[in-house]
């Protein structure tokens, strides 16, 4: 059996030190088999010296708080007995203690933005203003039981306990260059800026989600508006009657449909031309009636009134311009029924309902997951309709 001895430290004249407990491995090996446990011991650790700086800014600090505390209740109860004339007695000595936790709050606020003259500017005036009116109403609570130097001295509490806060956080106070302001204030506005903006689009998200969950109509209309202005946009042709601008592009026109013959008059059969030698021609063949062309719809129009609107076409397909990627989607889930099941499309069948919508409306940022949102979302309106 093995055992590490203690090694006993050597102690130095004039250091302090403090006896502690700790553990170190003890091995035991019998029969070539280590077995290992932890085994306390004792020793003793050097103490730095001690720092009397430290002892003494908590004995300050110790002595600010106290000095608040008393401040607050002398205040608190000469406040509240001159408030409790008007006021039920609780609530008047409730009341009283808000002059003396203003100033305080101010005197924090100050030290926090100590780096920002301008921003402690604000606090520092504060506090001085709450201050001031708690001490004139001690002083006049003191003037109404006869007893003003008791309230002279009695408003002094505060101004003390102020006094000492300042000072007390002045030891941290450090007066920065211009130079090393303005570089802390520009990295507190980037920290704050993006801090800021996540919280928002956190806000945004969170209420996108809550109204695409709800399905609302205002959320969906708002959805489809979306959707259609950033489809490709086709100028629609000026029917206002007046001439365009010249700009430099020929403007072809269709060709005007062939003017059908007129035919002869009822009961008359074909009429004989007679020539110039006074012999009679050939009778001319009868000419058959042209079949009016219809006038060419402008682009982007939609079908006349009384006509019905064409089927969709075929996958792979051009749709009819102006629809959008719902629409085009729609008509391909009517095509695939295979593609309207309630399950989720492997990567195949996704690629080519994605390469569908590519052929109609061209080529976009993350087309295949806007594919993919609005196949479930048309699925989760027919289960709903259902």
């Amino acid at each position: 059996m093995s055992q590490t001895p203690e090694t006993p430290q050597p102690r130095q004249p004039g250091v302090r030190y403090k006896k502690v407990t700790r553990e170190r491995e003890e091995t035991t090996v019998i029969d070539g088999r280590a077995s290992t446990r932890r085994v306390p011991y004792t020793t003793y650790v050097a103490l730095p010296p001690r720092d009397w700086d430290e002892v003494i800014r908590r004995g300050v600090t110790g002595v600010a708080i106290v000095v608040t505390l008393l401040a607050a209740v002398g205040t608190t109860a000469s406040i509240g007995g001159l408030l409790s004339r008007m006021l039920h007695p609780a609530v008047a000595y409730a009341v009283g203690v808000v002059f003396t936790s203003s100033w305080l709050a101010c005197l924090g606020i100050e030290h926090l933005e100590r780096v920002s003259a301008a921003r402690a500017q604000h606090a520092r005036v504060g506090g001085w203003v709450a201050l001031i009116i708690s001490m004139g109403s001690v002083i006049t609570y003191g003037d109404q039981l006869h007893q003003l130097p008791a309230g002279v001295v009695g408003s002094c509490l505060d101004l003390l306990a102020k006094g000492l806060w300042f000072l007390v956080m002045g030891l941290d106070r450090v007066n920065l260059a211009p130079g090393v302001a303005d570089w802390v204030d520009q990295q507190e506005q980037e920290i704050a800026g993006r801090f800021l903006l996540g919280m928002r689009l956190a806000r945004l998200n969170r209420r996108s989600n809550a109204m695409r969950a709800v399905q609302s109509p205002e959320f969906r209309a708002a959805e489809a508006i979306l959707t259609q202005a950033q489809a490709p946009q086709i100028a629609a042709p000026d029917v206002s009657g007046q001439a365009p601008e010249a700009s430099g592009q020929t403007v072809q026109t269709p060709p005007e449909p062939p003017t059908p013959p007129v035919p002869p008059p009822s009961g008359q059969g074909p009429s004989l031309s007679k020539t110039v030698s006074g012999q009679p021609s050939a009778p001319s063949a009868p000419v058959p009636p042209a079949v009016p062309v219809p006038p060419v719809p402008p682009v982007g129009a939609g079908a006349p009134t009384g006509q019905q609107t064409p089927p969709p076409p075929p996958s792979g397909a051009a749709h009819p311009i102006g629809q959008s990627i719902a629409a085009t989607v729609r008509d391909l889930l009517d095509k695939n029924p295979a593609w309207a099941v309630d399950a989720p499309l492997d990567e195949a069948e996704l690629k080519t309902m994605t390469d569908d919508v590519r052929q109609v409306h061209g080529d976009r940022p993350d087309l295949q997951n806007t594919v993919r949102r609005t196949r479930d979302r048309e699925l989760k309106k027919r289960r709903k309709t259902a």
